[in-house]
């Protein structure tokens, strides 16, 4: 009988998940984050550690896997219902195409559900196609597009105008 992943709480001091997070963050963003940057984020979201956001190694056989970190809130528009956000998810290299990844992601999701959680969502960034195909196999669906403002690659009107006379 195959042992069942564990969820096993993240020390706020473990190196290793410091190091595993540094990795994670730089294979969404193309570089790794800034060691300032990186300190902030760990102590804002240990912060909450087991109150709202739940930090947890996936832990299988004795050996991490890989983490999730999820968020349970209030439904925004009925404050009784609550809603569950896996907001990272992170498979280690070398565990990755094993079935590791679906093995924690049912673990969030039983965790969630266990404590009342009747909407979980989870997110994927712009280009991880291998991740939005793998939450659509966990019975995930894309709901919406959600955009970010960013001043800084607004296309200004006059040059939309002058890439359009040159597309003539």
């Amino acid at each position: 009988m195959a042992v069942a992943m564990k969820l096993e709480y993240v020390d706020p001091l473990d190196k290793q998940f410091r190091e595993w997070m540094r990795r994670y963050r730089e294979e969404l963003a193309g570089e790794p984050p800034s060691d300032e940057w990186l300190d902030r984020y760990l102590k804002v979201i240990f912060k909450e550690q087991r109150k709202h956001r739940h930090i947890w190694w996936g832990v299988e056989e004795g050996k991490r896997v890989g983490f999730a970190v999820a968020v349970i809130s209030p439904h925004w528009i009925d404050r009784k219902r609550l809603q569950g956000t896996i907001g990272e998810f992170y498979i280690y290299p070398g565990y990755r195409r094993e079935g590791y990844g679906r093995k924690l992601a049912q673990e969030v999701i039983r965790f969630l559900q266990a404590r009342g959680v009747q909407d979980i969502h989870c997110t994927v960034v712009v280009g991880n196609v291998g991740g939005l195909r793998f939450w659509e196999a966990m019975g995930f669906q894309l709901v919406r597009y959600q955009l970010s403002y960013l001043p800084s690659h607004a296309v200004k009107e006059s040059t939309r105008a002058q890439e359009d006379v040159q597309r003539r």
